[in-house]
């Protein structure tokens, strides 16, 4: 029991500190490919470090809204993050489920998208109506795609569930299904290409960045850690759920580590290969995954 509340303890917070290494390693991958030199994988440190040292100010028309949405971002992020079993086993203390983390993930976008409408901004309104009509599709790709870790264990917790494949293991084709439907909600939840891209503030592509528009100092750099330690919270949730683990705790920590590693430079290659989906289009990205997911219980049933 100690070892595992240390092991959790160290792991939760060395993934908080690598969280905007990962993103700035997607950004160099996809410079390298690009042929660009590009930013260092540690900017996003000199980024968050930047807005901390600025003054902030509010736009005219905001409200306590405004101010109270980062915190609560960074606040649900790191509350998932608590959850994951970052060394394959949770403390008795931490009984996490994975339908507490969806409705997490609900409540964070819910109060993102309320902070792009409380400026009365163009840009904001428009950043918190894409995303708020994504959440409608969004929320049953989760389910779809967790419906093959309930069927074989019966149960919603992380620690009953994580990892599946020492709990029962899955058919092979299931478990291809089920994993590469998460992917693609990964790439959707976190505002990646195709769904959107991070990297411009084009009217027609964005949507995460929009909400982010009117932020600045300490307020932007909690919002932009929030969206760091989003992309380190889902693609560890993926690991922990379909990857492997080894023997000792410490072993397997230090395996999810090296994994998020290797997932940052994948989003990096897809996101150098991927153009940008038009909006109308996100339907049948939403339904194939959900297609997925689906298929993937029906398999194993079968």
């Amino acid at each position: 029991m100690t070892q595992t509340m240390i092991v959790q303890s160290f792991g939760f917070f060395i993934a908080i500190g690598l969280s905007p290494f990962f993103v700035g390693l997607i950004q160099t991958t996809k410079a390298r490919i690009q042929g660009r030199h590009g930013p260092s994988v540690w900017q996003g440190y000199y980024v968050l470090l930047k807005y901390w040292k600025k003054e902030t100010t509010l736009p005219e028309n905001s409200s306590l809204i405004f101010v109270i949405a980062p915190i609560v971002s960074i606040s649900v992020m790191l509350l998932i993050m608590l959850f994951i079993p970052w060394g394959k086993q949770l403390p008795g203390v931490l009984a996490g489920d994975f339908i507490m983390v969806f409705f997490l993930l609900a409540l964070e976008r819910f109060w993102t998208a309320l902070a792009g409408l409380d400026t009365s901004g163009t840009f904001g309104g428009l950043g918190a109506s894409r995303i708020l009509t994504i959440g409608i599709g969004l929320e049953p790709m989760l389910f779809a795609v967790f419906g093959l870790c309930f069927f074989l264990t019966g149960n919603t917790h992380f620690a009953q569930i994580s990892p599946l494949w020492l709990r029962q293991a899955p058919h092979l084709l299931a478990w291809f299904l089920a994993a590469g439907g998460f992917a693609l909600t990964i790439l959707l939840e976190i505002g990646r290409l195709p769904i959107d891209n991070p990297d411009t503030h084009l009217e027609l592509t964005m949507m995460h960045e929009a909400t982010q528009l009117e932020y600045n100092g300490r307020l932007f750099a909690f919002s932009h850690f929030a969206s760091m330690c989003k992309v380190t919270a889902m693609l560890a949730i993926g690991w922990v759920w379909f990857g492997p683990t080894l023997s000792s705790q410490w072993w397997t920590l230090l395996l999810h580590l090296f994994e998020l590693g290797v997932s940052s430079i994948l989003v990096g290659v897809v996101e150098s290969f991927t153009i940008k989906m038009r909006f109308f289009r996100i339907p049948y990205y939403v339904s194939a995954v959900i297609g997925m997911g689906l298929l993937a219980v029906v398999i194993t049933a079968f």
